[in-house]
């Protein structure tokens, strides 16, 4: 496969795509970059498939558009019906690059396309040419979102490697976010919710940071979760667990908070004592949903205890996700819902992935 950099785009017209394929019916397509001057029929792609219900609206904004297809972390990568020198963009995928951190998404594919092969060509291919880019050369892992309801699209990303390692109810928010304003705290309402379920490409050199002590709060559901994913990473065999019981102490904190205003969801990272927790439960009672990475080290297990008394479900394990001065610890993935527990709704997963379902789906029963 010949790699064309996105610096580096298009000079000659034959230069352009960096991998050609035939689809099931015989019809070349081309896969490529998009430029700012796509803007325009990728934003009507997103119209057709979501009308203006897409999770981010900017999509919907040529001007926008463009300067996302412009950001250097962005990396916008389109299928191009090339069939006896016939060109229409038939779909498309982002990956953007966040600090070590990838993330694929806004796989689109036009109605009349759809069932010909096109979808995974733009997301495998696409996928293995962005992340072997110089930008991505530090590149630990690549994450991706797959709406529950969507077997195929999981198939796709298991087969390509990636490993399923969280399922969150009501994470994707899709409606008309276009007259939706930022406010400070005032985020985007429910509207179309759908569960996702959660899936990373691990690359070696992650394995190499990791600590592979990990500290895990002495409860069944935490460790169901750890020995999900050491069943889908052989990398995790040489693992040193140790289980610890809370103690009444002051415990330790150190912690961030980010926030989502069109999916209205807020992420906390690391350690926090329950004066703090008990306030940014009261500060964000009317967001959709508050996440919470707590990293399995000894100053987690405190944080692990008080997730769960204060109502969090237990819904993934993440490898390497915290960072310390480039020493990666693995997070516990928990969720809070402000507005009410919400039922795994349009899930239908494959059969890898069923324990993890069946088990978060047991602690919405509760």
């Amino acid at each position: 496969m010949e790699t064309t950099f996105k610096e580096k785009l298009i000079l000659k017209e034959e230069d352009v795509y960096f991998q050609k394929f035939l689809s099931k019916d015989g019809q070349e397509f081309g896969l490529r970059f998009a430029t700012p001057k796509d803007a325009k029929n990728i934003s009507k792609m997103f119209k057709e498939i979501y009308n203006y219900e897409y999770i981010n609206p900017i999509v919907y904004d040529d001007t926008l558009l463009k300067k996302e297809i412009s950001d250097p972390n962005k990396f916008w990568v389109v299928g191009e019906l090339i069939e006896n020198k016939i060109k229409e963009i038939t779909g498309a995928a982002l990956v953007e690059k966040e600090r070590y951190i990838a993330h694929a998404g806004s796989l689109i594919t036009r109605k009349k396309f759809q069932g010909l092969g096109i979808t995974t060509k733009i997301a495998v291919g696409g996928l293995i040419t962005v992340t072997k880019m110089p930008q991505f050369k530090d590149v630990l892992r690549l994450d991706s979102e797959v709406r529950g309801s969507q077997i195929k699209i999981q198939a796709v990303a298991q087969n390509a490697g990636a490993v399923p390692y969280s399922i969150i109810p009501a994470y994707i928010n899709f409606g008309d976010k276009r007259e939706f304003e930022v406010d400070d705290n005032c985020p985007c309402p429910p509207q179309h919710e759908e569960t996702a379920i959660i899936f990373s490409m691990i690359f070696r050199n992650l394995w190499k940071k990791r600590d592979k002590n990990v500290v895990l709060l002495d409860n069944e559901v935490l460790v169901f979760f750890y020995k999900y994913m050491k069943s889908k990473c052989k990398r995790m065999k040489d693992d040193t667990l140790y289980f610890e019981k809370w103690k009444n102490n002051k415990g330790y904190e150190l912690y961030g908070v980010s926030k989502n205003y069109y999916s209205a969801i807020v992420k906390l990272y690391g350690y926090i004592k329950e004066k703090s927790i008990n306030n940014l439960l009261k500060v964000y009672k009317n967001w959709r949903i508050i996440l919470w990475k707590i990293p399995t080290t000894h100053n987690g297990v405190q944080s692990m205890k008080l997730a769960l008394e204060k109502g969090f479900k237990v819904l993934g394990y993440d490898i390497g996700f915290n960072n310390i001065n480039w020493t990666l610890f693995d997070s516990i993935i928990l969720a809070y819902y402000p507005l009410g527990h919400n039922n795994l709704l349009d899930v239908n997963c494959l059969d890898s992935i069923k324990p993890l379902y069946n088990r978060i789906k047991e602690q919405f029963k509760s």
